[in-house]
């Protein structure tokens, strides 16, 4: 199981991980070309694009992946499949008609591509559904390459060369997403699995029973995020929120690292449940987990240093002050998604809902209360607060269902990342690259065991090719 986990993470990792490496290499273009004023109105279209997405198909497409696991027939994932994508495409049609109708009635600026931006993400969403539900790993990691490389070209064309500015970020998005969803369609042959007679209502009301209680979970996320764009636009203005994006771009490594392992981990999850083993399984993922994210976090804040000018132009050098605090606010995101994983394994989906809508609560709370006082700092201590409530509320909920042990040297690790935050804001040279020692120090020991292991797999993989050879 361990080894499968592995295997589809570095395949994940390998489709994407590449491509936003590249995509690090564009900030220069898009801070020297983009206003901070720009780049906040794309940064908040794209996070609203977010908030909506769940209203409108109810994550179907994450129920789907869930059901498609457990379904071994051929007609049963028709059924699956069918019964989620024509949901979702009449749901689409309806909501966005009358939301391009609202936006062109008040005459907003955005309005067409906008709509058109969010009909591309919910194709992608849907064709990423079916290629992980059918375990098509391989595909699901080439046509995120794919993606990745298709938006990142239209975006140098887009914005270097037509100077399109906010429509030139958002029609390379949607053209990229088309030609991608175009790619799987085919590649998969998807049109084989859907079928209008396949529709169940019957199945439908089962896939909605798991993915609805998830809607509010997804929209209480993104209210710790959009919140945070839209109360800073609202009062400190667009430019301070178009610092405040790029200030996330760093600490969003992280976020796209986990992505990879949750992508992988999600299948896993959900047939390791079935093994009466599962707690020592997933105890010994928990460590692993927690310590990559602890690494990726520290690795983060002592890399940036050294790297920061080069890739940010002086508009945006305040956002230097802000990207430790997110990093630290993404960890405990990222321990609380870890935890929501789990519970998806029981189809728990109910007890993820309800942490979520404390965490955005407790973030609208904070936020409001503080802006006017500590700034854009309120953003960052509403989101670093509301996920540490989350993830301590939800590792304390799964004491029903799974038993963790504990973490290894965790107090330690604690000390080593507040330690090598504090060193961060002193700004001096010598003691960056002290702190950089010290990081590097630490993650090669605490993962030594995830590097051997990673290490004999590769070793394994290389040998039985030569093998076969």
């Amino acid at each position: 199981m361990k080894r499968d986990l592995f295997k589809n993470t570095l395949i994940i990792a390998i489709g994407k991980f590449s491509t936003q490496v590249l995509s690090y290499f564009l900030l220069p273009l898009y801070t020297s070309i983009l206003t901070t004023s720009e780049y906040g109105t794309y940064d908040l279209l794209v996070t609203i694009c977010i908030f909506v997405i769940p209203l409108i198909t109810i994550l179907l497409e994450e129920s789907m992946f869930r059901f498609l696991v457990d379904e071994e027939k051929m007609e049963g994932k028709i059924k699956v499949i069918s019964t989620a994508v024509i949901y979702a495409i009449i749901s689409t049609i309806i909501w966005c008609g009358l939301g391009f109708t609202v936006l062109s009635l008040l005459k907003y600026q955005y309005a067409f591509v906008f709509i058109l931006y969010m009909i591309s993400s919910i194709l992608m969403k849907l064709t990423n559904g079916v290629s992980r539900g059918l375990s098509q790993i391989k595909i699901y990691s080439l046509s995120n390459f794919i993606l990745s490389i298709l938006t990142i070209g239209l975006n140098i064309l887009f914005i270097a060369v037509f100077k399109w500015g906010v429509y030139g970020l958002l029609y390379s998005t949607i053209f990229a997403n088309i030609i991608t969803c175009l790619f799987v369609l085919f590649k998969l042959k998807v049109y084989k699995y859907i079928k209008t007679q396949s529709f169940s209502k019957p199945k439908l009301k089962e896939m909605l029973k798991y993915s609805f209680p998830l809607v509010p979970n997804n929209i209480s996320w993104y209210i710790i995020n959009i919140s945070d764009r839209i109360i800073v636009v609202s009062i400190l203005g667009s430019g301070i929120n178009g610092i405040y994006a790029m200030a996330n771009k760093f600490p969003n490594i992280m976020n796209n690292l986990s992505s990879f392992f949750f992508m992988a981990f999600r299948e896993n999850v959900a047939i390791a449940v079935k093994k009466d083993n599962h707690d020592e399984y997933y105890s010994e993922i928990y460590s692993i987990a927690h310590n990559a994210f602890i690494a990726i976090s520290l690795l983060i804040i002592s890399i940036l240093p050294f790297i920061f000018n080069i890739f940010i132009k002086k508009d945006y050098v305040e956002a230097y002050n802000y990207i430790p605090l997110l990093v630290i606010a993404l960890y405990y995101g990222n321990m609380a998604g870890f935890y929501g994983t789990l519970f998806t394994a029981f189809k728990e989906s109910k007890t993820i809902g309800k942490s979520t809508i404390i965490g955005a609560i407790l973030n609208l709370v904070i936020h409001l209360g503080l802006i006017h006082f500590i700034g854009i700092y309120a953003a960052i201590l509403s989101t670093i607060l509301s996920n540490f409530v989350v993830a301590i509320y939800r590792k304390h909920m799964l004491k029903d269902f799974v038993k963790l042990k504990k973490i290894n040297y965790y107090y330690f690790a604690m000390f080593v990342l507040l330690l090598v935050t504090g060193l961060y804001y002193l700004k001096n040279i010598y003691i960056n690259i002290l702190s950089l020692a010290i990081v590097i120090f630490y993650v090669l020991t605490v993962n030594k065991g995830l590097i051997m292991d990673i290490k004999r797999m590769i070793t394994m993989k290389f040998k039985n090719k030569k093998n076969v050879n």
